[in-house]
This record gives C-alpha cells, structure tokens and sequence, in this order.
C-alpha cells in the first residue's frame, strides 16, 4: 500500500517546475537541501531550500533586514501537518497545519505519488509560482532502510 510505501524519511534529489507548453525550470535552482518525513501515524513536515542562501548580517536570527529575510523566504518552502492518502488515485493529501508561507496554513495540498523502490516522486496540481502556472515535480531519495524492510 502506498501509505506503508511513503512512511520514512526522505533527502530531496531534484525539484522542477514544468510549464504547459512542457518547458522545465528550477524556481528554487539546482542546488538544493530538503528533508520529507512521513509518520506512521499520519503525521509529515518538509522542509526544502536553496543551498547557496546567504548568511544574515546578524547572529541573531530576530535582527534580519528585510531584503534578507525576503531571499531566505524566497529560497525555501516549509511546512508541516497530516497527511493522507487516496490509495485507488495515489495521491497524498498535505493537510497543512503551518507553514513559512502564511498562505497554505489551513490549506490541503494534493500530491501524485509514485514509489520507486528507494525513490519517491511527487507531482503537484496545476499551481502558481514565480508568477506563472505550472506542475512542481520533486525526486526524493529514501533516507535509510525503508520501514518495511526486514530488521538485521
């Protein structure tokens, strides 16, 4: 079942943008770091970023100038909550609790799944982002043993 497919953690390999006319972009460039955890129990977060976003001025993580909060927030996409899945469909349904993106908060997101042995592909609907419509496809890479394997 994919539910039982999905339940680990995973490192983010790739994530791209395909526009309608079939055009590709990476909004979030080619160097990147994320983690998405799947609990047993229904539970999820993901975390993704840019690798190369630069340091604050200041130490203090509440003393940031505004046009470095504005590219770290621009560089990153979080959020956590539950999850469900639609086994029949094979998508899983991000009911998002918060997120870095006030917008999503409360919001469910739906995600096309498909498990490929230790990878994981995950396509979005039709959404907006850096001012055009397009499908996010992320490549996650299982993170350690998968649950389902036997135990040594």
């Amino acid at each position: 079942m994919l539910k039982d497919e999905l339940v680990g953690a995973w490192k983010l390999v790739s994530l791209e943008n395909v526009q309608p006319d079939g055009r590709r972009n990476h909004p979030f460039g080619i160097h990147l770091l994320g983690r998405l955890m799947y609990d047993a129990q229904g539970n999820m977060s993901v975390q993704l970023m840019r690798r190369d976003r630069a340091p604050f001025e200041s130490p203090d993580p509440l003393a940031s100038q505004a046009e470095e909060t504005k590219a770290a927030m621009d560089g990153s996409a979080v959020y956590f909550g539950t999850y469900s899945v639609d086994e029949e469909t094979r998508v899983v349904s991000h009911a998002i609790e918060g997120s870095l993106f006030p917008n999503w908060t409360g919001s469910v997101q739906r995600r096309h799944a498909l498990v490929e042995g230790e990878k994981l592909s995950l396509r979005t609907e039709p959404m907006s982002i850096g001012g055009s419509s397009a499908v996010m496809v992320l490549t996650w890479r299982r993170v350690g043993p998968s649950p389902q394997a036997p135990s040594r």
